[in-house]
C-alpha cells in the first residue's frame, strides 16, 4: 500500500490556524461595526442637513406668523385691560356712596329728637389708592399681578345742642336714636361722642344748652 506524504500539511495547518484566529475575527467585526457607525452617522448628517434646509425655507413664514401673533396678543391684552377698567367703572358707578340717603335718614331722626338742634354737619369722603402690581416671571415661578385698589373712608360729623330742661340728658338718647334707626343700624359702623361742652347760657330769653359732637363712621370699602 502506497504511503502518501503531504509536504504542505504544515503550511495548511498554519493557514487554518490563522483563519481561526479570534483576534482577526474581532478585527473584522470591529471594522464592520465601525463602517456601520460611519454609515449611520452619515445618514443622520444627511437628515440634519435636510431638516436645516426646511428650517431655512419656512423661517420667513414663521417670522411673519410670529409678528401677527404678537399683534393679536397685544390687542387681546388691550381688550382685557379695557374690559377690566370698564368693569371697575361700572362697579364704582353702581356702588358709589350717595349722601342723600343718610341725610334723609337723619332728617327722620331729628323729627323725634325734641330739644336737640343740629348746628353743623360735616361730611368727609376720602380715598386711599394702591397702585397696581404688574405680573412678573422669573426662572422659578410666575407672580400674578394685582389690580389697583381704592379704599373708601366715609365719616359724618354732627354738631348739635341739647337744650332740654336738664341740658345733656338727651345727648345720649339722640345717639341711641341714630343707632337704632333702620338705615343707620344697617350701614353705620359706629356712632361716637367725640366732644361735649359744659352747660352754657347765652343770656336772658335763651335756654341753657350743652354742645356736643358725634362722629358717624361708615364701614371702609375697598374697590
Amino acid at each position: 500500500m502506497p504511503i502518501r506524504i503531504n509536504l504542505l500539511a504544515e503550511q495548511q495547518a498554519a493557514e487554518q490556524l490563522r483563519r481561526r484566529d479570534p483576534v482577526k475575527r474581532a478585527t473584522w467585526v470591529s471594522g464592520f461595526l465601525v463602517s456601520l457607525l460611519v454609515f449611520w452617522s452619515g445618514y443622520l448628517q444627511f437628515k440634519l442637513m435636510a431638516a436645516m434646509r426646511d428650517v431655512r425655507r419656512y423661517e420667513p413664514d414663521w417670522k411673519r406668523i410670529e409678528l401677527d401673533y404678537n399683534k393679536v396678543t397685544t390687542n387681546l391684552n388691550k381688550v382685557a385691560e379695557a374690559e377690566r377698567k370698564w368693569t371697575a367703572l361700572q362697579s364704582f358707578a353702581t356702588n358709589r356712596f350717595l349722601w342723600a340717603t343718610p341725610l334723609n335718614a337723619l332728617q327722620y331722626v331729628m323729627v323725634a329728637a325734641d330739644d336737640i338742634q343740629v348746628t353743623r354737619l360735616k361730611t368727609d369722603q376720602t380715598y386711599v389708592t394702591t397702585d397696581a402690581v404688574k405680573p412678573s416671571t422669573n426662572s422659578v415661578f410666575v407672580s400674578r399681578g394685582k389690580p389697583a385698589t381704592s379704599r373708601e373712608k366715609i365719616l359724618l360729623t354732627i354738631e348739635a345742642r341739647d337744650s332740654s330742661k336738664n341740658p345733656g340728658d338727651k345727648m345720649f338718647k339722640f345717639q341711641q336714636a341714630i343707632t337704632n334707626y333702620p338705615y343707620f343700624k344697617t350701614n353705620l359702623q359706629r356712632v361716637e361722642l367725640t366732644a361735649h361742652s359744659p352747660k352754657q347760657e347765652t343770656g336772658a330769653g335763651t335756654r341753657p344748652f350743652v354742645a356736643f359732637t358725634f362722629e358717624c363712621q361708615f364701614p371702609e370699602k375697598t374697590r
